[in-house]
């Protein structure tokens, strides 16, 4: 199963449309907030997720827990859990339901780390990204057995940060 994942666009629609229209084959397309596009407009392109820190999120719930072939994914945009500070919170968070995998918006910086029991991911930025000088968003193939993610260049598609992990 293919799972798209990005953050912060900030209303810019062009780079949403190009990584979508990228990965037609994925099954869930999933924002981690501050999209500031409208609930109809992300729902029609078939992209659910959570709510950023911005006046304009749609009315998408702070938090989500999702399985996807036996993998628990904590979703979150981030700033409840001071993640510009540590990543000590939303560990908690995530640990507390069970999760696999963590993932996170709004510091703005594309992050993929094994903490060996929890996945730390965070796509980056489709708009204003930190650290470097393209946007970036997130690719992940799950089976039962392995879960393989890549954060890729949202202009050029190439991979800059790979983890495949197995169970």
């Amino acid at each position: 199963m293919k799972i798209l994942i990005f953050s912060d666009n900030h209303r810019n629609r062009e780079n949403v449309m190009l990584i979508l229209s990228r990965h037609q084959d994925a099954l869930h397309f999933i924002s981690l907030g501050d999209s500031e596009m409208s609930e109809v407009e992300l729902s029609n392109l078939g992209i659910y997720g959570v709510r950023g820190n911005y006046p304009f999120e749609p009315p998408f719930p702070d938090e989500l827990l999702m399985t996807f072939e036996g993998w628990r994914f904590f979703l979150a945009h981030g700033h409840k859990h001071g993640v510009k500070n540590s990543l000590t919170r939303l560990y908690a968070a995530a640990k507390e339901q069970n999760a696999d995998v963590a993932c996170f918006g709004h510091t703005h910086r594309a992050f993929l780390e094994d903490a060996s029991d929890l996945i730390f991911l965070n796509p980056g930025s489709l708009q204003s990204p930190r650290g470097i000088s393209y946007p970036t968003y997130a690719i992940v193939d799950v089976t039962e057995t392995k879960l393989q993610i890549h954060v890729r260049d949202a202009h050029s598609g190439r991979i800059i940060i790979e983890l495949i992990k197995k169970r």
